[in-house]
């Protein structure tokens, strides 16, 4: 074949080394999104990772009460045994709200950016995972009302989110 011919076939994309340069070009621009999507979601799963640790044991009333209670007594040191547990509780709500807040502020900052209620969607259904999650763990106790807290703080940081893009 002459130059001239080979030439033109690399122009047109019809020899094998041009064919084969476009789908090695396809295929790095193919790995590239790939690896562009999966550094989206890293933070999610980290955070998804540290939800589910959350739920062992390790982290049950009784254990978390080991510090929190000392805290509390030393902050108010007048505060009565019912007020102090009242405290307790109110924390590891707290603790639910805010986790879930995170969590719907992870996705839309990441890998659901644009899908408010496809982010707010998927801390619901993680919600209920982790109380389903919390029947097999020992000392832990599912609960619908903490599916509702962890929901509502999705649902309040998604609430923030709206307003603090509407005024920038």
């Amino acid at each position: 074949m002459s130059a001239a011919a080979e030439v033109h076939q690399t122009q047109t994309g019809n020899s094998k080394t041009g064919m084969n340069q476009d789908t090695s070009m396809s295929d790095n621009s193919a790995a590239l999104r790939q690896q562009s999507r999966l550094k989206l979601w890293l933070p999610t799963i980290a955070w998804l990772i540290t939800l589910f640790v959350l739920s062992t044991s390790l982290f049950s009333a009784a254990n978390t009460s080991r510090v929190i209670v000392p805290i509390l007594r030393f902050l108010l040191p007048g505060a009565a045994d019912p007020t102090i547990m009242i405290l307790h509780g109110l924390i590891r709500k707290a603790a639910h709200f805010a986790n879930y807040g995170v969590l719907f502020w992870i996705l839309i900052r990441g890998p659901m950016a644009g899908r408010p209620y496809a982010a707010l969607m998927l801390c619901i259904c993680y919600a209920f995972f982790d109380e389903a999650h919390q029947i097999l763990v020992p000392g832990r106790t599912p609960s619908l009302f903490d599916v509702a807290v962890d929901s509502s703080g999705a649902l309040f940081s998604r609430f923030l989110n709206e307003a603090t893009s509407g005024a920038s």
